[in-house]
């Protein structure tokens, strides 16, 4: 402890020192245990299986979505930089979707963020600018992925939309994340 700390002062930072230490060991300790006790719970009961939580975990995480709903949010006046992030994502999919697209497979939407009327869907995306969202409808849930790192494509149009494609394309094909 330093020179100058007094009786009260150095309990408190010695306490604090120790308590941080326990809580770090329990942190490592518990991120560690589960895989332990399962892996012992395996070996000595030879019923137990852990096949079923392998298959069943990568089957919901790989499963084809129904549809993909890009949403493109945007101010009432948007910049030219936020009308092109949503320009670019819709081209990419009439080009290289256009059956998805058509079908409904595959849908974009522009949405006024500064519009009373859009305020719900504003929130349930927790919008506070020009933003790109690709949501994975399966079985009726929604899964809600921002898509802001197409900004940085925003410069070159041929290599956003491929981009932007091979992101369609692992999420139709129900792999990746976006």
């Amino acid at each position: 402890m330093a020179a100058g700390m007094t009786g009260p002062f150095k309990l408190t930072c010695a306490t604090g020192i120790i308590l941080t230490g326990v809580l770090l060991l329990l942190l490592v300790c518990g991120c560690i245990a589960p895989d332990s006790e399962s892996d012992n719970a395996a070996k000595n009961n030879p019923t137990t299986t852990t096949t079923p939580a392998l298959t069943t975990t990568p089957t919901t995480a790989k499963a084809v979505p129904d549809t993909i709903k890009v949403i493109k949010f945007e101010p009432a006046r948007p910049c030219r930089s936020c009308t092109l992030l949503g320009n670019y994502a819709k081209e990419t999919i009439e080009v290289y979707f256009p059956e998805e697209y058509a079908a409904g497979k595959i849908t974009y939407e522009t949405v006024n963020y500064q519009d009373p009327k859009n305020e719900d869907l504003v929130w349930e995306y927790g919008v506070t600018g020009s933003s790109l969202f690709i949501t994975i409808v399966r079985n009726g849930k929604e899964e809600i992925h921002v898509a802001n790192d197409m900004w940085g494509y925003i410069g070159d149009k041929e290599e956003y939309m491929t981009v932007f494609k091979a992101k369609l394309d692992a999420l139709l094909a129900g792999e990746g994340d976006v």
